[in-house]
Order: C-alpha cells, then structure tokens, then sequence
C-alpha cells in the first residue's frame, strides 16, 4: 500500500477545509483578492541568536532540533490563510486559541458570516454568527484531537515536519521571519513535487508562517501568523451560542489578565 505523506494530505485537506469554509459561509465570486507580498526571511547576525543554545540546523538534523521543541499550553493567535488557484483566490482572517485540550477558531472572512469551530478530545462544533446551536459530532480518535484541530484549520505545523521523509528535506537554517528568530526548513512532496518552507519560531515553539508552490513556482498556500500572544485565551473562543461554555477533561479556560 503506498504511503501518502503528510505533507500531501495536509495539502489536500488544506484546500478541501477552504472549499468546505466557502461553501459553508457563502462567497461573492467578482471580489478578486490579491495576494500579499511574501515576507523574505531574513540573514540572521549571529549576535540576534546569542542567547540560543546554537545547533548546527541542516537538513539532516532539523528534525531532531524541531523535535525538542514544544508547543504553550494556552496562546491565542491572529492569523491569515490564503490559498491560490487558476483563476481564483480566497483568504481569511483567522483567530485561533488553544487551552489545555480545546482548540478555537474564529473565521473572519472579507465577506459572508462568521464562522465558528471548537474543537476537544472528543467533540467538535461548527456554527455560523446568528446560529442559536451548534452542529457538533463526535471525534473518535481522541489520541490524534489535536491533529485534527490543526486539520480544520487549515494550520501548517512543526509536527508535519517531523512526519516527512528526511530525503525530502532540501535545505534548511536559521533565519529571521517577520520580528522572530526561527528555523526554517525547505521540503519537497515526493507525491506532488510541490515545494514547502516552513519557519518555526525557536521561542515559541510554533509555526508562524509558511508557503507552499506547486511545480511551476507558483503560490498556491500561505501562512502568516500576524500576532501571537502566550497564557492569554479570551473565554468567549470556547463559549458555544447558548452561553454553554466548552469544558471537558483537561480543558481550563484562563481569563486575560
């Protein structure tokens, strides 16, 4: 049986998320979006890295290195997810907060409603702004919560990384994205011959952006992760429209201080 790698199946589930979010909330096809300029990694000085404990990041050793690292417990973030095809484009504005074992987001898209999704260890819901109830369904691989999480929201993270096939990894550094100093890792998809540049920031242990290009050297995902702030969650992410708020198992809810 051929082993389709992560980095393919995140790609397919990526652009299914974003036709099942369009269809879901509506689209007004004559708006044309345009992409946003690309953030070029930054050279790093060695001064900016003098309080991380340098390790030669290769290709062949950037799993290892990523795989000490850690995700917070509980962090909000402002994000933005784009995806391109022939002939089209769609981009959203997407707040996400995770505590303890709860993962929630909040799509804002240039048009239509706003969309809702809280996902635990053992529950999904899914609603649009108005709605009074929730869809919700059962998760039954509670080992694998948080990777379906990251799956509906379209979210590219470290952990793909180490799912990939070393050979596959091309390149791979330090640099500086946006304010933050990362590792970055270049990798090929055997099955799609797409190119994937991860950066991973080395304090927080996260994703902040990423872009994929199919064979062509054309853009057709990227992430950005516009802000980020650690230990602050705003209840209302796990609030459902009754007033219910999302508590199971582990899950604690950290009012902002």
């Amino acid at each position: 049986m051929l082993i389709i790698t992560a980095f393919g199946v995140l790609l397919v589930v990526a652009v299914l998320g974003v036709m099942f979010i369009s269809s879901y909330i509506g689209r007004d096809d004559s708006l044309v979006l345009l992409p946003e300029p690309l953030i070029p990694p930054a050279e790093p000085d060695d001064s900016e890295f003098d309080s991380i404990d340098r390790i030669d990041v290769t290709p062949d050793s950037v799993q290892s290195v990523i795989s000490s690292l850690s995700r917070p417990e509980i962090y909000s973030r402002n994000m933005r997810i784009s995806s391109y095809w022939d002939g089209g484009e769609v981009e959203y504005s997407i707040q996400t907060a995770v505590s303890g074992r709860a993962t929630s987001l909040r799509s804002l898209p240039s048009i239509g409603d706003e969309k809702r999704i809280i996902i635990t260890q053992d529950t999904i819901f899914i609603w649009n702004s108005g709605d009074t109830a929730p869809y919700s369904a059962n998760i039954h691989s509670t080992d694998e919560w948080y990777k379906i999480a990251d799956e509906w929201l379209m979210l590219v993270t470290y952990e793909d990384l180490l799912n990939l096939d070393s050979n596959d990894i091309i390149d791979a550094g330090y640099a500086v994205y946006g304010d933050e100093d990362c590792i970055y890792a270049v990798c090929l998809s055997p099955l799609l011959g797409y190119r994937r540049t991860f950066y991973i920031s080395i304090d927080l242990g996260l994703v902040i952006g990423a872009q994929d290009f199919d064979r062509d050297g054309e853009l057709v995902y990227a992430m950005i992760a516009l802000s980020t702030t650690v230990d602050e969650v705003d209840p209302v992410m796990f609030t459902l429209p009754d007033g219910t708020a999302v508590v199971s198992g582990e899950v604690t809810v950290q009012n902002p201080t």
